[in-house]
């Protein structure tokens, strides 16, 4: 017996595997920038200000943010590879999820610069760094010993964050919470797409295919373009700031 395996999945999804490797992948200048501001040469800062001692936490925070949402961002590339298609949207949420924390933190700097209300930005950042939802099942057990005693934000705190840059994080948010959720037709749209039940010989399936793929991507494009820019600012707003404030504190 002859099994014949269909291909048609790779050609029809292969079609968006350089956009992703276009979207997901550090250039040199970039890489270059973020270890010129990555935070770690402040770790040795003595006694810094309070003010001073936020920021460097903010910078800290969102760098820890960024390298876990390098490991989606490869799992994003293996899973389309490999036709897991059903897995992408869970991932790409995470990815549009770190950016908004990312971005949450950005404008917790910002505030801090202008507005210098330390004790409102240290709560801000207390909550970030180390809490956890409150209920028994969920408490957190931290690395100098006891368990989390502050709330942390929702997520949808650090997606309504994002309102700043205009509608489409929450559009695309929206979309991707729907797509990796098990609710059978999205699910299924990407399950189709895939070396298991491939359907794309039929030609509503493939319209239909196609612009799930399409947003999925434009998605993934948006939220790695936006942390990139972030993050960047965030590490070289902060490295000022907090040369600033030590210099005035030598003053």
């Amino acid at each position: 017996m002859h099994i014949v395996v269909d291909e048609s999945w790779r050609e029809e999804t292969g079609i968006y595997l350089k956009r992703l490797n276009d979207a997901l992948t550090i250039s040199d200048e970039w890489g270059g920038s973020f270890k010129k501001y990555w935070p770690g040469c402040f770790f040795s800062t003595h006694d810094p200000t309070n003010s001073a001692a936020i920021a460097l936490r903010l910078g800290i925070y969102a760098t820890n943010i960024f390298s876990t949402s390098l490991q989606a961002s490869g799992e994003i590339e293996n899973q389309w590879g490999k036709g897991i298609f059903v897995l992408v949207p869970l991932s790409a949420r995470f990815l549009l999820e770190s950016w908004g924390s990312v971005h949450f933190s950005r404008i917790t700097l910002t505030r801090l610069i202008e507005h210098n209300d330390i004790e409102r930005e240290e709560n801000r950042v207390n909550r970030l760094t180390h809490g956890s939802r409150l209920d028994k099942e969920s408490k957190v057990v931290l690395p100098f010993g006891g368990e989390t005693d502050t709330q942390s934000f929702n997520v949808m705190n650090f997606i309504d964050s994002l309102s700043d840059v205009g509608d489409q994080p929450k559009i695309f948010y929206n979309f991707l919470c729907e797509a990796c959720h098990p609710n059978f037709v999205q699910s299924s749209y990407f399950q189709l797409a895939g070396p298991t039940l491939p359907n794309w010989s039929n030609d509503s399936y493939k319209e239909l295919g196609h612009q799930v793929l399409e947003k999925t991507v434009k998605a993934i494009e948006f939220a790695s373009s936006g942390i990139q820019s972030d993050i960047l600012y965030i590490l070289e707003t902060a490295t000022q700031y907090i040369e600033d404030e030590n210099e005035m504190k030598k003053a």
